[in-house]
């Protein structure tokens, strides 16, 4: 392009909008890909093997302007809210037939993923959604009682599996705080007698116990729970693969299915390489992917989901950690429906994408196109699709037509169907050729490498079927695939080239990755100013209480600013995580001992030191709903009961404990304690639930065997409890 001209482009993204909670989607714009740790190069490394120039602030902004298409299903409005985890935006209610989105402020940089939030009305149902010529759109939302016709209500014992990024990078945005926070919710939903590791990860792994998983017992829980609440980002580098090579060469025990919940902030660059192992083990292993902070890898948080048949979900800045969890934990303590498809009466032949669909939970969407090669095919209210189960084709729900559907021919869902069908492909599992076969006796060495080679080439076909494959869809639909890719090529004249000028356009690191340009001054890769021996987010580091004070003492003068906006964070999470840093501040006097600590032993050195001067802190009750029930989510014991004393009775009901002792004085005390929290959280608490949903069905279950398996007798007491409020 010559000097002081423009170029416009325009492109087109068909995506299918993720749900990331209830009746909520979410459109994603990635602005920025952030520079990625490399294991090979121990230390950053920029995209896509590129030498990539990252500033703090670029000189251009990004401007935007989103349409959202008003939807109408039975005459009423499907869109309820439209609003930004990310930016401030403005909202255009003026047009008929669309909300304009738009930025409410002006240059805005591009350091963070610009995050749409629609709210769609609750009343959802199975049904076809969209129709155009040669593809069809469905929607299924199957409820509790279609799957109770596939679930079998045998118990399953589970092994839950915690892996934690605790690298640099973690500590940026209250990242580490968001995964205690997550941490917490999670394990004190395990039900008892399930088996459990924490898994932290950085340069190297370290894991809670030597075995591979322990039972969750009261020695186990306070060991995991103390961890947890001590957690911090000291574990330098982000190297992923070691932990899941980890998990592979452990496999789960005869018996049991085993839950992986992996939080990271996703900066890694050997993608590939960790999706591919985690696929070889999607027949044992389920994981549930939580990506944390501003740019996360969607490739990465995204793919470890879809290889294994888990979930995956984004969890921006300065969000309630607690709802996004929760909501993952309910779907990972059911078991999922995997041996699903789709039977489409539209009375003609048609390709179901994905071929194989995903695992079906309970209230959760689920989304299957079909493409169809007879584009003169009528849509009217005899057209379904029903999503059926097992070699007998059990139904477990039906989606049809709620309205005659206008027929578009902009080929939108013909491409969502292609993109699904390549995503299929990429994550699909090839035949391994690592697993040796034969003897290993001299004389049959010769055979045995023959037959090695003969399945390294069937591999190598397979791999490049696939490959083909993908490549035709993408050229077909017009849909980029890792194979292909879109060239504009521009038409001159004159084809001297003497006037054209090199220039590297830099790119603005992410919101959460400022620190890399403070951090140092010395050269490294793209001009990320790391230092010798790394960058500064991958060294050992302390925890985030002694680092803010070792810099003060050292250089006072220089870091007055800086200091200034640690305390000030520190305040922030407070607020926020009442319960965790109340806990947090109750140690500082410990941290001030542990200053010049910095072997790898620090962090349980730092611990014991702790434990030993820990004073008694009066306790203040919360002031808000959400505080309340992180509260209790707190003080659930490891058996799903509570101990509380009458003054935390009385702020929860208003009542103190021995009014209720009076009119239940059969009942024990802790049982009693345990069943009015349990009726304070489904009463008062009841838009909480994505939260509470996990301790409570677990103090069921618990308060269910205290009183001789006898439902009448719990469903009473927690009746006439609530009659006391």
């Amino acid at each position: 392009m010559k000097r002081k001209q423009y170029q416009l482009f325009k492109h087109l993204y068909f995506l299918q909008l993720n749900l990331v909670r209830n009746s909520t989607i979410q459109f994603v714009v990635p602005t920025t890909i952030a520079p990625r740790y490399s294991p090979d190069k121990n230390g950053i490394a920029s995209p896509a093997g590129t030498i990539s120039k990252y500033v703090q602030l670029s000189p251009y902004t990004i401007d935007f302007r989103c349409y959202i298409e008003k939807t109408l299903g039975s005459q009423k409005e499907q869109i309820t809210r439209v609003s930004s985890s990310s930016h401030p935006i403005e909202i255009n209610l003026v047009q008929e037939d669309a909300y304009v989105v738009t930025f409410a402020q002006q240059n805005t940089h591009l350091d963070r993923d610009i995050l749409i939030n629609i709210q769609l009305s609750d009343q959802r149902n199975s049904t076809i959604t969209a129709v155009e010529s040669g593809a069809v759109m469905a929607t299924f939302l199957p409820t509790e009682d279609d799957c109770h016709q596939a679930l079998k209500n045998d118990d399953l014992t589970n092994e839950f599996i915690f892996i934690v990024d605790c690298s640099g990078s973690m500590q940026d945005e209250n990242k580490i705080g968001l995964a205690r926070q997550a941490m917490l919710l999670f394990f004190k939903s395990l039900p008892v007698n399930c088996y459990f590791n924490i898994v932290r990860f950085g340069s190297q792994y370290k894991t809670l116990f030597n075995e591979i998983t322990a039972v969750y017992n009261e020695d186990n829980a306070q060991q995991a729970e103390q961890l947890i609440k001590q957690m911090q980002a000291d574990l330098g580098g982000t190297e992923l693969l070691r932990p899941i090579q980890w998990l592979k060469g452990n496999v789960p025990s005869q018996g049991r299915a085993r839950q992986v919940f992996l939080l990271t902030d996703g900066e890694i660059s050997n993608v590939t390489e960790v999706l591919d192992l985690c696929r070889s083990m999607a027949t044992s292993t389920r994981i549930f992917s939580f990506g944390l902070g501003q740019s996360p890898s969607r490739a990465l948080v995204k793919g470890l989901a879809r290889t294994t048949n888990g979930r995956f979900v984004f969890i921006p800045p300065n969000s309630s950690v607690d709802l996004y969890v929760g909501q993952q934990l309910q779907k990972a303590l059911q078991p999922c429906i995997t041996n699903v498809h789709a039977k489409w009466n539209l009375g003609t032949p048609v390709q179901t994408a994905p071929i194989q669909l995903p695992p079906v939970y309970v209230n959760d969407r689920l989304i299957v196109y079909a493409l169809l090669e007879d584009k003169t095919v009528p849509f009217d209210h005899n057209s379904s699709v029903e999503l059926q189960i097992g070699s007998d084709d059990r139904s477990i729900g039906m989606a049809k037509i709620n309205h005659i559907p206008s027929v578009s021919s902009n080929e939108t869902i013909a491409r969502l169907a292609a993109k699904a069908l390549i995503l299929e492909l990429q994550h699909a599992k090839l035949p391994s050729s690592n697993t040796k076969i034969g003897s290993t006796q001299a004389r049959f060495q010769e055979l045995q490498k023959a037959m090695e080679t003969k399945e390294e080439d069937t591999e190598t076909s397979s791999e490049e079927t696939t490959k083909q494959r993908i490549i035709t869809l993408s050229l077909k639909y017009n849909i980029l695939s890792p194979h292909t890719a879109f060239v504009g090529i521009e038409k001159r004249t004159n084809t001297s080239n003497t006037d054209m000028i090199l220039r590297e356009v830099p790119i603005q690191i992410s919101a959460d990755d400022q620190h890399l340009q403070r951090s140092g001054s010395g050269r490294g890769f793209g001009g990320l100013g790391l230092g010798r021996g790394g960058a500064c987010r991958h060294r050992k580091i302390l925890p985030e209480g002694i680092q803010s004070r070792r810099r003060v003492t050292r250089s006072a003068t220089a870091n007055v600013s800086n200091s200034s906006l640690v305390l000030l964070e520190k305040k922030r999470r407070l607020v926020e995580e009442p319960t965790m840093n109340r806990h947090h501040v109750s140690l500082m006097s410990a941290e001030a001992s542990a200053l010049e600590e910095d072997d790898d032993d620090a962090f349980s050195d730092t611990i014991t030191k702790k434990e030993k001067i820990k004073s008694p802190i009066k306790e203040i009750w919360p002031s808000n709903d959400d505080d309340v029930v992180r509260h209790l989510i707190d003080k659930q014991k490891f058996d799903g009961l509570w101990d509380l004393d009458s003054q935390a009775v009385q702020n929860l009901t208003g009542k103190t404990l021995a009014e209720f002792l009076q009119n239940n004085s059969q009942i024990e005390q802790q049982v009693l304690i345990s069943a009015i929290v349990v009726v304070v959280l489904e009463t008062r608490f009841a838009s909480l639930q994505t939260m509470w949903h996990g301790i409570v069905q677990k103090a069921r279950k618990c308060l269910l065997d205290l009183l001789g398996l006898d439902p009448t007798i719990l469903h009473q007491l927690l009746e006439n409890i609530q009659k006391q409020f």
